[in-house]
Parts: structure tokens; C-alpha cells; sequence
């Protein structure tokens, strides 16, 4: 044999050995590292994507998982179907709150009243730790962080808007409720509810005076 040939049969190994430890690594990524996983709050509150088996089950140990918040599918697709098997062996309790227009279903939820619940159940020390995923871990859960720190941790919209914008970009949707959402979202749900609060405040330290 040549040595050009030996060079050539050489080269082509190496492209080939390249181009399957490529589809490993693309294919295989998922089964075994966590998808955009991220901590929110130290101990108490985590965010991510929908994970393969493998990354949630080190997940739920390693982070001692007690909640599981799904926030997209439906309830009988198959992922979802998966996931709340596995939270069921792991004896984690899994939450279902997927954040779509229900104006098709028979009772429907507008989106601010999903986030909302979804902001409640992760301000709640019940769930915690708790881990709160969409398919992607980019949009809705984008969503339900800023409902969160806005509702709860007394945020303004932009401080919120602007650590999810720093830890993942704000990703825009073609269809559907997107971070533009939580603009509505902050002054019909968040902003009267702030006020509320400073009334009931202010009545309950005028009756501590009389």
C-alpha cells in the first residue's frame, strides 16, 4: 500500500471517528447532562428544561427535589406521562400547570391567572425544593420567574425581566404568550395586588393606634 493511500484510509478514519463521537454527543447529550438548568433560589427554587430520565433523577438527588412544576403539554401526552411516573417512584409530587390560552376549553384560564397560580406555588415553602420546567427551560419558565419576583419578592418588572434577560436572553414567541406577556401581566395582577396589601397595611396599623 502507498503511502498516500495509508494517509488517505488514515484521514478518513479519523473523519469517521469525528463524525460519530459528533452524534454521540449531539443524540446522547440530553440522556445524560441537565438542560438549561439553573438555580433561582439557593436551596429553594430551581428552573430548567423538560429533562431525559438520568439528568432528573440526579437532579432529584442531588438537589433533594420535593416538586416537580410541569408548565407545558398536556396532561395525557406522553412526556408528561413519563415524568409523573418517575416523580411518582421518586416520591416527588408533581404539579401540572402548563401555561397556554385556554380560551378553547370549556372553563377556560386567561394566562394571568395561570401565572398567578404558578407564581403561588412557587412562593409556597411546601414545595420546596422545587423544580419548575417547560419543554425548552427558555420561555415558560422565563414567565413564571418574573411572575414570581414580581408577586412575591417584590421586584420591579424590569429587575425581573432583566435577570432572566441576563441568565438565558428573552426569547420571543411566534405563537402563544411570550416575556412581552408579563408587561399586562405586571399591571393587572401584580400592581393592584401591591396596593392591596399597602391598604390593608396601613388599616391595620391605624387600628393598632386607636
Amino acid at each position: 500500500m502507498t503511502t498516500r493511500r495509508k494517509f488517505l484510509r488514515a484521514g478518513l478514519g479519523v473523519g469517521l471517528t469525528g463524525l460519530a463521537c459528533h452524534q454521540i454527543w449531539r443524540h446522547g447529550h440530553d440522556y445524560v447532562f441537565a438542560e438549561n438548568f439553573a438555580e433561582v433560589v439557593p436551596g429553594k427554587i430551581y428552573r430548567g428544561a423538560w429533562q431525559k430520565e438520568w439528568p432528573m433523577r440526579r437532579i432529584a438527588r442531588d438537589y433533594k427535589i420535593k416538586s416537580i412544576l410541569a408548565l407545558a403539554h398536556p396532561y395525557d401526552a406522553a412526556i408528561s406521562v413519563k415524568e409523573r411516573a418517575l416523580a411518582k417512584e421518586l416520591g416527588i409530587k408533581w404539579i401540572h400547570k402548563p401555561i397556554i390560552d385556554q380560551r378553547n376549553m370549556e372553563v377556560p384560564k386567561t394566562v394571568y391567572e395561570i401565572l398567578d397560580e404558578t407564581a403561588a406555588i412557587l412562593n409556597d415553602p411546601a414545595n420546596y425544593p422545587i423544580f419548575f420546567h417547560c419543554h425548552h427551560g427558555l420561555n415558560r419558565v422565563s414567565m413564571a420567574q418574573i411572575a414570581y419576583r414580581t408577586k412575591y419578592c417584590g421586584w420591579t418588572l424590569e429587575q425581573a425581566t432583566a435577570e432572566v434577560a441576563s441568565g438565558f436572553g428573552l426569547v420571543t414567541a411566534n405563537h402563544g404568550p411570550d416575556y412581552r406577556t408579563m408587561v399586562k401581566y405586571y399591571e393587572q395582577n401584580v400592581l393592584p395586588y401591591r396596593e392591596a396589601r399597602a391598604v390593608a397595611a396601613r388599616a391595620a396599623a391605624d387600628s393598632r393606634t386607636r
